[in-house]
Order: C-alpha cells, then sequence, then structure tokens
C-alpha cells in the first residue's frame, strides 16, 4: 500500500506509474552486455519518482530501422538464455522488411514461440501478415515506424500553439490510426499492442487512452525519419559510391553516431540537436517532455510499458577519448549529456 499527497490509501495502480512495466532496448549491440541485463537505468531519478519500486523486466533486442541488425535465430540465443537468466522476457524488433528479411524474421519467430511472454514488434504491415499467418498465438506489436505524426523537433513544440485554429492544433496533435478502417485492420490482425513516441507535442487524449490495444512508450528518444543508406557506412567511400542502398557495411553504427544541430525556423539563434543512428534520424526529447508523459500515466491505463534505449556498453567506454563535438561520436548515455553535446 503507498500513500497519496493526502496521506490515506492508495491501490498499487492508482499510485503515480505503479503497474508499468519497464524494458530495456539494446537496437545496436550484437549481443548480451558482459556485466549482464542489470546495467544502469538512465533517468533512473525520475523513474523512480514516477515508479516507486518498479524494476526493469524486459529486454528490447533488434533494430527498427535496418535490415542489416536484424538477429539471426542463433545469434538470438544468448538473448533468450539472458533473459531467462534475469527473469525477462525478450521483444524481437523488426524494421520494415524485405521478402528475404522476412523469411529470416520467421525463423526468429519460431525460437521466440517457445518462450513464455516473447514478444515480436512489426514495422510493416507485409510482416505482420506473415507472422500472424505461420505464428497465429506470438504476440505481436505495431512498431512506432508505423505510427503517422508530424514529428519535425523544431517545430513540434508549436503544434499545440493557442494561436492556431482549433482543427489545425487537432490535426498536428492526433494520428490517421483512430480511424474506423486503422482500427478494423489492427483488429484484424490481433494487435493487443502498440509502440510509440515520447512525441513534442501534446497528443490529444484519444491517442493514448481511445484504443483497445495497450501501448509501450519509448524514452528518450523520439524517430523522425529515416532512409536506405547510412552516412556513417557512406563516409569512408569515394563519392560517385556514397549513400547507395545495399553498399558494403562495417557496422560503423554499433559503436558511433552523428549529431547535427538544425536552426530552428525564425532565425532567432536556436537550434535543435538531431542524432543519426545509423540510418534514421532521432531527436532524444527534453526532461519537460519526460515528466510530461510519465505524469499521464495513472489516468491513463492504456500506457503500461516504458522502454528505455541504453547506449552501447563499448560506445559509452570511447567517451573520454572523443570529444564531444567530433562528427562522429560515441552515443550519450543520458538526456543530459546529450544536450551537453
Amino acid at each position: 500500500m503507498l500513500l497519496t499527497r493526502q496521506e490515506r490509501g492508495a491501490s498499487v495502480r492508482d499510485a503515480a506509474g505503479c503497474g508499468v512495466e519497464l524494458g530495456l532496448s539494446f537496437p545496436f549491440l550484437d549481443k548480451p552486455p558482459a556485466a549482464g541485463l542489470r546495467v544502469e537505468m538512465p533517468f533512473a531519478e525520475a523513474l523512480r519518482r514516477h515508479l516507486p519500486g518498479a524494476a526493469p523486466a524486459r529486454v528490447y533486442v533488434g533494430n527498427e530501422t535496418c535490415e542489416r541488425l536484424l538477429p539471426s535465430p542463433r545469434s538470438l540465443e544468448p538473448w533468450i538464455a539472458a533473459g531467462r537468466a534475469a527473469g525477462w522476457p525478450v521483444t524481437l524488433v523488426l524494421p520494415p522488411l524485405s521478402g528475404g528479411g522476412q523469411e529470416r524474421a520467421l525463423e526468429c519467430a519460431r525460437v521466440l514461440a517457445e518462450e513464455a511472454g516473447a514478444e515480436m514488434v512489426a514495422n510493416d504491415w507485409g510482416t505482420v501478415h506473415r507472422l500472424r499467418k505461420r505464428f497465429p498465438d506470438l504476440s505481436i506489436s505495431l512498431g512506432r515506424l508505423t505510427h503517422k505524426m508530424l514529428r519535425d523537433p523544431r517545430l513540434a513544440e508549436y503544434f499545440d500553439s493557442p494561436q492556431a485554429p482549433k482543427a489545425a492544433r487537432a490535426a498536428l496533435c492526433r494520428s490517421g490510426e483512430l480511424a474506423p478502417g486503422f482500427r478494423a485492420l489492427m483488429e484484424r490482425y490481433g494487435i493487443g499492442r502498440r509502440e510509440v513516441d515520447p512525441f513534442l507535442q501534446p497528443l490529444e487524449a484519444d491517442e493514448w487512452e481511445n484504443r483497445s490495444e495497450k501501448l509501450s512508450v519509448h524514452f528518450p528518444y523520439l524517430f523522425v525519419t529515416m532512409g536506405r543508406a547510412c552516412l556513417l557506412g557512406a563516409m569512408h567511400r569515394e563519392p560517385a559510391e556514397k549513400f547507395v542502398p545495399g553498399a558494403p557495411c562495417l557496422s560503423e553504427c554499433r559503436k558511433y553516431a552523428v549529431e547535427f544541430r538544425l536552426p530552428v525556423p525564425g532565425g532567432n539563434g536556436a537550434g535543435k540537436n538531431l542524432l543519426n543512428l545509423g540510418n534514421a534520424y532521432y531527436h532524444a526529447v527534453p526532461s519537460s517532455v519526460i515528466e510530461r508523459i510519465l505524469g499521464l500515466l495513472p489516468s491513463h491505463r492504456q500506457v503500461d510499458r516504458l522502454v528505455v534505449t541504453v547506449p552501447p556498453a563499448e560506445a559509452t567506454e570511447l567517451g573520454a577519448s572523443l570529444p564531444a563535438s567530433a562528427l562522429g561520436h560515441p552515443w550519450p548515455s543520458t538526456a543530459k549529456e546529450r544536450a551537453k553535446g
């Protein structure tokens, strides 16, 4: 039993954040950390404040944007073993897949189907169709790449401006997936969970509550966009060979990121940081956004999971040898370090 501010008894689920599962995501590691899954939690203070007594209980494996990082069934086994040792179920994250990638994903699904609590996150409907057809009982979550929203971090904080027309504000603070057709598609495939971003703009209440499925919110990186080529993978090539889809890759993304500072429209000198991770671009949301979303948990019961992306341990160790302003620098480990960079 916990106490509210009025010092009266509160049920566990009514207390701020209780009943919410925590997951740790390792999108660029090819094997579990040497020290095991019990890594230091980013945003530990805020999480303890909003989720008293909560601890990580699920591991997310795999990359949501690059098919090259799709694990094989064999390379998935150490993650499953680490999850068993920690008592954590495994969630495998899939990027948008080609036909060949879908075949490899089905092999992974065959392994995960034997594991209690295992899930797969799909980021394209073709993969959803094939997974559901082959493994009707497997838990499938719809990935955040399919959640179509305006994501430009230079503009998003203005989307809820009182100076904007009400209809425009409503359109910019909601997605199209609450439409009957989208809902019918999710029901057809038995989608019981949806992955979402920590959006900078405050979403309409229906985006959080008017759903039959549960929601997983990812911290601290807001997905902005992606492409078919990788900046870090192209830097060492000749000009004519840069940014060619399918070109050879040395997996530079497993250790390094590229940071950009984009000017905000208006010419006042302000800017927003954009982090290039592999073939995708992300924005580390400020602590105020994290606090706002954590504060929603008691009243938005569909949100029952938070997923925190953990930087690769190897990159963190390299931090002392490279300046934060370097073009290709190791991942920052928290949003605070990220802002300093």
